[in-house]
């Protein structure tokens, strides 16, 4: 399981305008990661705190993605299963928009 969440990950590590990319239960257990840089802890933490309020309205209200925006980063919240969530941090080089077509066919079943 953990290899096949790693490859679902492993297409963001070679982007230089991605932060992070985190594969999340729905109760917060982080299942796999890859994290650019140490600074982007701090965020990872907030959206940690996130997951569990976001995955309920997700998951409810049948919604394909949420975003947020700080600053020149941005987050994608995005449901790759029932019980799985992705989370992007992205770069103020980054499109949203490409990042949201990239994770628009992820899913893990």
């Amino acid at each position: 399981m953990r290899a096949d969440l790693l490859e679902i990950i492993e297409p963001f590590t070679t982007d230089d305008s991605i932060l992070f990319a985190v594969i999340y239960s729905v109760d917060g257990t982080v299942l796999a990661s890859y994290i650019k840089s140490r600074e982007w802890i701090p965020t990872l933490e907030w959206a940690e705190k996130q997951v569990e309020a976001v995955t309920r309205q997700v998951l409810e209200e049948n919604l394909d993605s949420v975003e947020f925006r700080f600053g020149k980063e941005g987050i994608l919240i995005k449901p790759i299963s029932r019980s799985m969530l992705l989370v992007v941090g992205i770069s103020d080089a980054a499109s949203l928009y490409k990042v949201r077509i990239d994770t628009e066919s992820l899913r893990y079943d």
